[in-house]
């Protein structure tokens, strides 16, 4: 069973609600009915879908909330948007509104009027969600709608011209990463083909010529670098940057004895010699030793050690014109 501490899925894959959530006409909870479907009515009530279809099925009747007299009809249940009902009711009532008062800043000759304008809007929006003068707030809405239809109309269409303008750009964008991607995966492609037909040509070489291997793969090498150069880098994190081909094979001769130590900076190592490791400190920080720990094996002269290079590494740093005499 779905805790009631976590919520139960919405039919509708919108989330998850209240399991305490409940039809106010039968009572029905949604933690013993996980999927129960509530749907809200004009008058902005909830009722689950299985007493819908037993009190509307026989054509429009009264809203059965106690203190509500709307007449509803059953295709007047609607899903629900948003979970509170005070915030579904002003999301209609504001979505209904902006379609006749969609004036903007540039038909008005001042701020002041724009922004009266803004607050008489609101005082609509206010009176309609809490019930306030609603006979007088309607009357109040059309005579609006009627004195200025000709701006609305205007306003509309214009708005309109700005959404099919705003689709076409998001069209063209889209348009224009699909030309991106191909060209992207075509020159992925390119690119893969190339490098399996260099590393063939290699292979080749290696298989046919008189020429030492070393000679083979550091002419190779350096053509293949010519060529790499000359075309354009693509930026791709995701895959490393596919700009440069990968023959699979080790084309780099390194001209310095094979001996020598790596050194994965490229800078001159200095050892840390200033300093005289005993035999036994005496430290109450670190713990005991015991068995367990002796056949881990764990020594406290690694500990010591470590600590007296750390302390000592980034005192004596010279620099290179430090050491020049």
């Amino acid at each position: 069973m779905t805790s009631r501490l976590t919520g139960t899925k919405t039919p509708n894959g919108k989330g998850y609600q209240d399991p305490d959530e409940e039809c106010p006409v039968c009572r029905n909870t949604r933690y013993l009915t996980p999927n129960m479907r509530l749907l809200v009515s004009e008058c902005y009530h909830k009722m689950c879908q299985s007493c819908i279809d037993r009190l509307f099925a026989n054509g429009a009747t009264e809203c059965p909330i106690p203190g509500c007299k709307k007449t509803l009809r059953k295709i007047s249940f609607v899903e629900p948007t948003f979970e509170d009902l005070s915030v579904e009711k002003e999301v209609r009532i504001r979505k209904r509104l902006a379609s006749q008062f969609n004036k903007r800043r540039e038909d008005f000759n001042s701020p002041k009027e724009y922004n009266d304008y803004l607050e008489m809007v609101e005082q609509l929006v206010w009176n309609l969600n809490n019930d306030i003068d609603p006979e007088k707030t309607k009357a109040r809405i059309e005579s609006f709608a009627l004195e200025n239809k000709e701006i609305i109309a205007k306003n509309a269409k214009k708005q309109f011209e700005e959404e099919e303008w705003a689709s076409r750009i998001q069209d063209n964008e889209r348009m224009k990463k699909k030309k991106n991607f191909e060209e992207y995966t075509n020159k992925l492609a390119e690119e893969k083909k190339a490098k399996e037909a260099h590393k063939a040509e290699v292979i080749e070489l290696l298989a046919n010529s008189t020429e030492s291997a070393k000679s083979i793969l550091k002419k190779k090498g350096t053509r293949e670098k010519s060529n790499i150069c000359n075309q354009d880098s693509i930026d791709n994190d995701n895959n490393g940057g596919i700009g440069e081909l990968w023959i699979g094979l080790d084309i780099k001769v390194s001209q310095e004895d094979e001996t020598q130590e790596f050194d994965p900076i490229a800078s001159e190592y200095m050892d840390i010699d200033h300093y005289t490791l005993k035999d036994k400190y005496y430290d109450t920080y670190l713990p005991s030793l015991s068995q367990i720990m002796r056949a881990g094996g764990y020594n406290p002269k690694f500990t010591y050690e470590r600590s007296l290079q750390g302390a000592f590494s980034g005192i004596f740093s010279f620099t290179k014109s430090e050491d020049s005499p």
